[in-house]
């Protein structure tokens, strides 16, 4: 599977033609729908269409996929959820318009968990998505067909966002790589967050620097929602990566070691490895539960529809329940959370940590065997590692560092200062260069 800048190279060399590609993906789509179910909808003759005409930018003619919750012109915009399915909207959102301005072609939507209300991709209006790794497995959520899609190579490239770990959990289980941006480097317009104070979205991928790439494209400031975004400051080129002892609370003894050998591969590298602390796991999960406000009130046109699933009505009327104290206590907590990655930056350039607890559970698994007990698989679980970056509105990395004894991808995440994505993408860049844990899954 070529990577989305190698595959942008071809078409401007001349190598190969973006109806070439776009055939290629789409067939593939057809080829492996029945098998993983990561596709909502597919936009064939509209793809192949465009593939026609000379396409300009650092994307010119290229396929990729967006994940469901975002407008495209013309084609439902559900979330995966059954009461939104004739949502069908007139104009792209903004991330969408900006990868259409780059040449990229879309060639469809793919499924995600229901409004991005979970982690695991099991429930969604259009069935569970299946991981190509192993297709009784989950891909993770709530980005998860984009995850399978990368993984097995339909696209190189797929957008997905991210409240807890929406970008990242996805990478960890299907072995790709996935760019959780600053808080507000990206705008929401025309998406639809879960909360829209830890969303953001960013691209899961072959490579950091294909990450990269979209990140600088789809990034920049836009006045059609909330946030405007700082000039990104002078960042030196990381030296100290510190391993966030924190993370390691709870963690497959497979997860701890295939982390634990990547920092010897950066080390090998030349980059100088120290141990440091990190925010209290618990504390940072803790935060969520308050955030549910914010998905209350967004969609407040639900509470009493009978047709959404029974777990995101829990989380709903959870959100209704809150209080305006309790909101004030979370938020106050996250403060703490980002005063302790502060303090971690203190000592450290970037912080490496496990991505996810575990590799990719069986879709029937109700929890995941640990060291130092278990940790459950549908409530939350699998997003524990992840939460308390979005908490800090931090940016992270997620990329493979090796398989399980059942040749199951295994991912860390490196985790940097706000604005920092061109720094995280190069420390990962390297390695990748040194490694060969990049692998396409076999659907």
């Amino acid at each position: 599977m070529r990577t989305l800048l190698e595959q942008a190279r071809d078409i401007a060399s001349g190598d190969a033609s973006s109806v070439e590609l776009v055939s290629a993906a789409l067939d593939a789509i057809e080829r492996t729908q029945p098998l993983l179910n990561a596709f909502t909808q597919v936009f064939a003759d509209e793809a192949l269409e465009q593939a026609k005409a000379p396409m300009d930018g650092p994307l010119g003619g290229v396929p990729i996929a967006v994940k469901d919750l975002y407008d495209v012109a013309g084609a439902v915009s559900s979330g995966c959820c059954a009461a939104y399915e004739e949502r069908r909207r007139s104009d792209d959102s903004a991330v969408v318009a900006k990868l259409r301005a780059a040449g990229a072609i879309i060639v469809g939507k793919t499924n995600q968990h229901e409004l991005a209300c979970g982690a695991t991709n099991l429930i969604s209006s259009h069935g569970a998505t299946r991981n190509p790794w192993d297709r009784e497995r989950i891909t993770g959520g709530s980005s998860g067909g984009s995850g399978a899609a990368v993984a097995a190579g339909v696209v190189a490239m797929a957008m997905g966002s991210d409240t807890g770990g929406s970008i990242r959990i996805p990478s960890s289980f299907c072995g790709v790589t996935g760019l959780k941006p600053t808080h507000g480097s990206v705008s929401l317009r025309g998406a639809m967050p879960m909360c829209p104070s830890l969303d953001t979205g960013g691209a899961l991928a072959r490579s950091a620097a294909d990450c990269l790439l979209v990140h600088e494209i789809i990034s920049g400031y836009d006045d059609g929602y909330l946030w405007s975004r700082a000039d990104a400051p002078d960042v030196r080129e990381p030296k100290l990566v510190g391993i966030a002892r924190s993370f390691f609370d709870r963690v497959h003894p497979e997860v701890k070691a295939a982390v634990e050998d990547a920092a010897k591969t950066l080390e090998s590298l030349g980059y100088e490895i120290v141990d440091v602390d990190g925010p209290n796991i618990d504390e940072a999960f803790g935060t969520f539960g308050t955030r549910l406000t914010e998905l209350a009130h967004r969609y407040r046109d639900l509470w009493d529809d009978p047709r959404i699933s029974p777990q995101l009505r829990q989380l709903i009327d959870v959100g209704r329940s809150l209080s305006g104290a309790d909101a004030f206590a979370g938020r106050e907590l996250g403060l703490k959370i980002s005063r302790a990655f502060a303090a971690a930056f203190e000592r450290a350039d970037v912080l490496l940590a496990p991505c996810t607890s575990f590799p990719a559970p069986n879709a029937t698994d109700n929890e995941v065997v640990v060291d130092g007990g278990t940790v459950d698989v549908h409530l939350g679980g699998c997003a524990r590692l992840t939460l308390p970056v979005n908490v800090a509105g931090l940016p992270a990395l997620a990329f493979p560092v090796g398989f399980s004894n059942e040749g199951l991808p295994i991912g860390a995440q490196l985790i940097g200062r706000a604005w920092t994505e061109r720094a995280l993408c190069g420390v990962v860049g390297a390695f990748e260069t040194a490694t060969d844990y990049r692998k396409t899954a076999g659907a």
